[in-house]
């Protein structure tokens, strides 16, 4: 009998683990607040709509994607690929290509893994910045206004408002071109131990011209964080 009934409690707690984890899916990680020529699992992304963990983003030419996730912001500009994770209450913008960017402090649960490291505000101040990928352990990091954090391997350098810096990735193996962006920018395989972040201060241009009209937007709008 106790054998009987420990196989009923063993099934009835398989059962909630699987509702759990059903639930937790089907809860909205964050909210589109912006959307040109934008996509979400391959569909025109709407103003308003939900997007959730395992989603795939992307912006055609002359596109961006804007995401409210609690108090902070996620974005995407122009011919970018992304993907969202959660892992537990953070929420990740997995970087494939071209350019992402964040509106936070270090109080909200959001972040940009890049093909070099992880991108973050570096403390409870405002932080507004972005990141483009240049190759498979290269990334140009703008901020324009706070301080941003980039980690790799317990590696951190941070990078200041109104600077902009080239970012390379040395030593270990490179990945092959187009390879996705290891998830909490941790590199992987023989040699990774060595890798060391290399930051060359560069001019803000470029894609930083779209960068900065959204962080327009974002700090002029009354309901922006």
């Amino acid at each position: 009998m106790a054998s009987v009934l420990r196989k009923i409690c063993f099934a009835g707690g398989v059962a909630l683990v699987g509702v759990a984890i059903t639930i937790a899916a089907d809860i909205p990680t964050g909210v589109i607040s912006d959307a040109v020529r934008a996509h979400v699992d391959g569909t025109d992304a709407t103003l308003g709509a939900n997007v959730y963990a395992g989603d795939a983003l992307s912006t055609n030419s002359g596109g961006s994607l804007r995401l409210r996730i609690g108090a902070g912001q996620l974005f995407l500009l122009a011919s970018s690929d992304a993907s969202i994770t959660q892992d537990h209450a953070r929420v990740d913008m997995l970087m494939k290509n071209g350019t992402a960017g964040l509106s936070a402090t270090i109080d909200d649960p959001l972040e940009i893994d890049t093909p070099v490291g992880t991108l973050r505000p570096a403390d409870t101040k405002h932080a507004f910045g972005q990141v483009s990928v240049v190759g498979s352990r290269q990334v140009i990091v703008t901020s324009y206004e706070g301080t941003l954090s980039l980690t790799h391997n317990g590696e951190e350098r941070t990078i200041e408002a109104g600077k902009s810096y080239r970012v390379t990735l040395s030593g270990g193996p490179a990945a092959p071109a187009g390879a996705p962006a290891p998830q909490g920018g941790e590199g992987t395989g023989v040699g990774s131990n060595t890798r060391r972040l290399i930051l060359d201060a560069i001019a803000v241009g470029g894609a930083g011209a779209g960068g900065y009209l959204i962080w327009r937007a974002v700090t002029e709008s009354p309901s922006a964080p």
